[in-house]
């Protein structure tokens, strides 16, 4: 099979042969990735064997709230030890409510150090908000990514759903619990958060005016083992299926992201009409082979993933052998729709050589079939 856009398309229309699309998940040779010498030879080979779909994050802003008479600011320090503070607060308001975030030496990632709603009062606050504009798509940014992928691929937009951001909203036990002891609280504030992302992607798709992929992230939280799918369809089915009733109408190719176990609720999400299910985790994180998944499927959309992230940089190239020729075992029977891809973006900094050889090698084998 050819890589690149085109490919992309030929699987959304159905039209497979093999080898497969093989894409190393999240991989931005335009971006951070392009910029690191460590992974210089990875992208070398991906832009000339692979498909990309490097992500880009055009509705940032927290909590989704835009520029109103009660907005969000942000104030930003770096400690003595390299640590980075970032501290946003609601301004225009007379309840002090506040959310800080920090990022240590080494780390790519940003993690909460206090979350926005700690108290009964705070939540009691955020429910009264019912006038917080909602945020402006970066429209721009996706055509600027789109523009540097080309027929190398298609830009991997990302999006929180609702229920994510309202969970990070409060420390994590205090969320789960309230979702069984105040429901209708919690399911109020996953309706007002919901509208301003609706609104956000609507403009989106409306406005960028060029090809993307809208990715929405968050669903793992809101399935097994944390919830049920029978949860799910309550806490999370009416906004999925808004989404995926937008982006047919403007004719935006949407990703079902989820780590985890999904056997559960996977078909539901292909009959929502979601173009895309990833990571497909292998057991133990997942439990749905790339055969069940295909299988599930029947067609309705293209099944990404099969290769657990952690086996690049923990192990040799024998597990990354192993694990990409089970996938290709799986899928090369079905003539089914099918991307082989690790479940994570490596965000390794600098990425060992170790793992620099077994993404190599992971290429190789998927492209070779």
């Amino acid at each position: 099979m050819a890589q690149g856009r085109q490919a992309i398309y030929n699987l959304l229309h159905n039209e497979v042969s093999w080898p497969p699309v093989v894409v190393i998940f999240g991989l931005d040779p335009f971006g951070w990735h392009g910029e690191r010498e460590s992974y210089r030879e990875v992208c070398d080979y991906a832009l000339e064997n692979c498909t990309l779909l490097p992500k880009v994050y055009p509705l940032e802003k927290p909590l989704f709230a835009g520029e109103g008479d009660i907005r969000i600011v942000m104030n930003g320090k770096t400690e003595s030890d390299g640590t980075r503070v970032r501290q946003y607060k609601l301004s225009g308001t007379p309840h002090p409510v506040s959310m800080v975030e920090i990022q240590t030496p080494g780390d790519s990632s940003w993690k909460n150090s206090k979350r926005w709603i700690e108290t009964d009062s705070d939540l009691e606050y955020f429910l009264s908000l019912t006038d917080l504009v909602p945020a402006k798509p970066d429209c721009e940014a996706v055509r600027i990514k789109e523009k540097q992928v080309g027929d190398y691929g298609l830009p991997y937009v990302e999006v929180f759903d609702p229920f994510y951001t309202v969970c990070e909203m409060f420390p994590t036990d205090m969320f789960f619990i309230k979702c069984r002891t105040d429901t209708d609280r919690i399911m109020q504030l996953l309706d007002v958060t919901g509208a301003r992302i609706v609104d956000g992607i609507t403009s989106l798709c409306r406005d960028t005016g060029c090809p993307f992929i809208l990715r929405l992230v968050g669903a793992e939280m809101a399935v097994p083992p944390f919830m049920s799918r029978n949860d799910f369809l309550k806490f999370e089915g009416s906004f999925y299926r808004t989404i995926a009733d937008i982006t047919h109408r403007y004719e935006i190719p949407t990703a079902f992201h989820c780590h985890g176990p999904v056997r559960d609720i996977m078909d539901d999400i292909w009959k929502m009409g979601y173009n895309f299910i990833e990571p497909f985790e292998p057991v133990p994180r997942g439990n749905v082979t790339i055969d069940e998944a295909l299988s599930c499927a029947n067609g309705r959309g293209i099944v990404f993933g099969g290769i657990d992230d952690v086996i690049f940089n923990t192990g040799g190239q024998e597990p990354v052998r192993k694990a990409v020729e089970e996938c290709l075992n799986d899928a090369r029977s079905t003539n089914a729709p099918f991307i082989l891809s690790q479940s994570a973006t490596p965000f390794y900094d600098p990425l060992s050589e170790s793992a620099k050889q077994n993404f190599l090698l992971y290429m190789e084998l998927g492209t070779q079939g």
